[in-house]
């Protein structure tokens, strides 16, 4: 392949929007309670409630069966609020027809069953078949929630994300609920987590090739990222049941967004 041939086939991953610049995505990750402990149940709950996925939320599978994912939007910013609040209310009708309970945290706090989730596509089996005990451990034994920012384009989002990387240390910091313990695994997983300013176009497209992400952009894990669903994805911040620390969190990463575009 040609380099423009390269540069295509990796932005074919990428679904810009223009129309959505600045709407808000959100992934909130939370361990699976029945009767008192953390269990492997997302296999058997989670069939059910995609029988009746309400509007503006689904709930997706993680690597550990014993998380569930919640994921919102695309929002605009006047429906944040209005939206998290109805979608808990939506959580709790499921946790009470099916007998279980979310747990927000940045970490399980307890030994937890190390079963992977059996997704379809056979991903999950082969990444925890590549993980020692150790970090596989450590895959499975935190949670977080993730805020995704819509881009117009790749350009855009290149540019914006370079001024974003300086603020990551700070974020970290809002972000934080365990003194530290999540970013900590975080660690143990990947030694790649900080994110690097890319001087072009084809400067990122090389780091993607020389950093094993370029057939699959969900590889990257630094803790801001420039994500397939076209957006710019904040990853540093902890699992909390507190809605208004999301819609604080929320309101920071979209605001530094708007303040490069």
């Amino acid at each position: 392949m040609n380099n423009n041939q390269v540069i295509d086939n990796f932005f074919q991953k990428y679904n810009y929007d223009s129309e959505k610049t600045l709407y808000v995505g959100i992934e909130r990750e939370s361990f699976t309670i029945r009767n008192g402990i953390i269990v492997p149940i997302v296999p058997e709950i989670l069939p059910l409630i995609e029988l009746d996925q309400p509007k503006f939320q689904s709930f997706g599978y993680e690597l550990s069966a014993c998380q569930l994912e919640m994921r919102y939007g695309p929002y605009h910013i006047s429906e944040i609020s209005n939206g998290l609040l109805s979608a808990s209310v939506e959580l709790k009708k499921f946790e009470d027809q099916l007998n279980f309970s979310c747990y927000f945290a940045d970490t399980a706090g307890q030994e937890i069953p190390l079963d992977i989730y059996p997704d379809p596509t056979g991903r999950y089996a082969k990444i925890a078949a590549s993980l020692s005990k150790d970090i596989l451990r450590a895959a499975c034994y935190i949670a977080g929630t993730h805020v995704h920012i819509g881009m117009p384009n790749a350009n855009v989002a290149l540019k914006v994300y370079n001024k974003l990387c300086k603020h990551v240390p700070d974020l970290v910091k809002v972000g934080d609920n365990s003194q530290g313990e999540r970013i900590n695994y975080y660690k143990l997983m990947s030694n790649n987590l900080e994110p690097k300013p890319h001087k072009n176009i084809n400067a990122w497209v090389q780091h993607a090739l020389d950093n094993d992400y370029y057939t699959d952009p969900r590889k990257n894990w630094t803790l801001i990222r420039l994500s397939i669903h076209g957006t710019i994805e904040f990853r540093m911040f902890g699992s909390t049941p507190d809605i208004s620390k999301v819609i604080e969190w929320v309101n920071t990463c979209r605001d530094l967004c708007s303040m490069y575009l």
